[in-house]
């Protein structure tokens, strides 16, 4: 059976240093997409154990869309249709800062993916994974069907060849892409495992399987200690871990309803590896929503966040949780608008309050904000809210602002402010566009609302206006 083998610290530094950490370097992904029918272009990098999605485009002019980033280290990325839920990825890229790549893409109006994603001139990096992951998928359409289990057993050493021949191939001079491939498919192999114990999801097949080659496949997994990071590297990683908990408290419970109703701090604990267990602390983190569950499930590991990157990412929470709970006072803004007027949040007290945060430069914000106008406009003939749009271009590009919310005809109440001040520095907004909603009294809704572009963002807005309708005439 395949073990992960220990790679010391010095060698992982080492590893990292040749990946890169110079300048960012602009690297962009240019996709052409065939008989789209409006269907968005998703990007996704591996962090964490995990694909996370950076951006999604629509193609526009001449079926294309592209994706722009600023890039200091060489990964892997994932390229999918839409927002699909599905947990495969079919299309993979590898890319290097300063790369500039082209994607060809077909759709259909049915599917869940794309039919193909071909890139253009692709590096060896980049045909090795894909090599791989079309091998991989294909396996583990057999782990969806019941009837087909004892095939997929039988078939495992034979992917576990395939994965050792590959890996021999792909091996090149690029030392940092050999250690994330390998790393990348041996978590992969043993996903395969655990991701079959409990059928891909859907629940748990130990008490089905019972004949002796299949239980020997899973109890296989009892035998694993992940003592590195190097199952993150996979977009299957996080959960192959939640899964191989799964199947140790089943081990040593006994029984399905006990090792679901164990605690996250015992789940937790059972993970040796401080950069597993920050990893998995994090995805649950996120959902967490009041502070009582933060104290219990997240305090006991604060030490565990410990770069300048994940602090940041407590500190946030906690403040989410806190100072910007929901119910809590909101930052009483003061900004200039267009005509130099100061504009207050005190101004609208008795109205709801839609914030929208933006820049001139920043692409997303701009998609945006077509669909938070749209929005405005259908409020229009109600005086109880208001939608605002606070620019983090800074009082120092104030004329190109105004120049530019005049180009663009924008006739609502338009403020400016700089990044790290006002607003920005109060809720430590890191990222835009960024969606804010405040009730009639001048409290918190939300700091984080869903974006404009989401059915999510006006149901909110609707549910804020019937409940702080109920506060003022019970």
């Amino acid at each position: 059976m395949f073990k992960f083998k220990s790679i010391t610290a010095i060698v992982l530094t080492t590893l990292v240093s040749l990946a890169g950490n110079a300048a960012p370097k602009n690297t962009t992904l240019t996709c052409k997409v065939y008989n789209h029918a409006g269907s968005a272009v998703s990007l996704y990098k591996v962090e964490n154990g995990e694909a996370k999605r950076l951006e999604f485009r629509r193609p526009g002019n001449m079926d294309t869309c592209r994706f722009s980033i600023d890039m200091e280290k060489e990964g892997i990325y994932l390229i999918r249709k839409g927002a699909s839920k599905q947990s495969a990825f079919n299309y993979v890229i590898y890319l290097k800062p300063g790369d500039n790549k082209t994607v060809t893409i077909y759709n259909s109006f049915v599917a869940v993916d794309f039919d193909s994603c071909k890139v253009i001139s692709p590096n060896s990096e980049t045909v090795s994974l894909q090599k791989w992951t079309d091998l991989f998928n294909n396996y583990c359409k057999q782990g969806l069907f019941r009837n087909k289990r004892d095939q997929y057993v039988a078939d495992y050493s034979i992917l576990v060849k395939q994965a050792e021949e590959l890996k021999r191939k792909a091996v090149s001079k690029n030392q940092y892409f050999n250690y994330l491939f390998a790393s990348k498919v041996n978590a992969e192999l043993l996903y395969a495992k655990a991701a079959a114990f409990f059928n891909y999801g859907e629940r748990m097949n130990g008490d089905v399987d019972t004949n002796s080659l299949n239980k020997t496949f899973y109890q296989a997994l009892g035998k694993q200690k992940f003592t590195n990071a190097c199952v993150l590297q996979s977009e299957h990683g996080l959960q192959l871990v939640k899964y191989w908990l799964g199947y140790k408290l089943f081990l040593k419970l006994g029984q399905q309803e006990k090792m679901l109703a164990a605690s996250f701090i015992e789940k937790a604990n059972a993970i040796s590896n401080d950069s597993i267990r920050r990893a998995f602390i994090l995805d649950h983190m996120e959902g967490v929503t009041n502070y009582e569950q933060f104290k219990a499930d997240i305090q006991p590991f604060k030490k565990l966040f410990n770069t300048a990157e994940t602090k940041l990412v407590y500190q946030h929470k906690e403040d989410e949780l806190t100072v910007y709970a929901k119910g809590a006072p909101a930052y009483n803004f003061s900004l200039t608008d267009t005509k130099d007027k100061t504009v207050s949040l005190s101004d609208f007290k008795g109205k709801v309050v839609v914030l929208d945060i933006w820049a001139m430069w920043c692409a997303p914000c701009l998609q945006e904000k077509p669909f938070f106008q749209k929005i405005e406009e259908e409020y229009k003939d109600r005086g109880d809210i208001v939608f605002i749009g606070v620019s983090h271009d800074g009082v120092a590009r104030k004329e190109n602002w105004k120049q530019f919310v005049a180009r663009k005809g924008w006739e609502g109440i338009e403020l400016i402010a700089n990044y790290n001040e006002s607003i920005g520095k109060y809720y430590k907004v890191e990222g835009i566009p960024r969606l804010m909603i405040f009730d009639k009294e001048g409290k918190i809704v939300t700091v984080d609302a869903p974006r404009p572009s989401s059915p999510e963002f006006k149901k909110l807005i609707d549910q804020t206006l019937k409940t702080s309708d109920r506060v003022t005439n019970p």
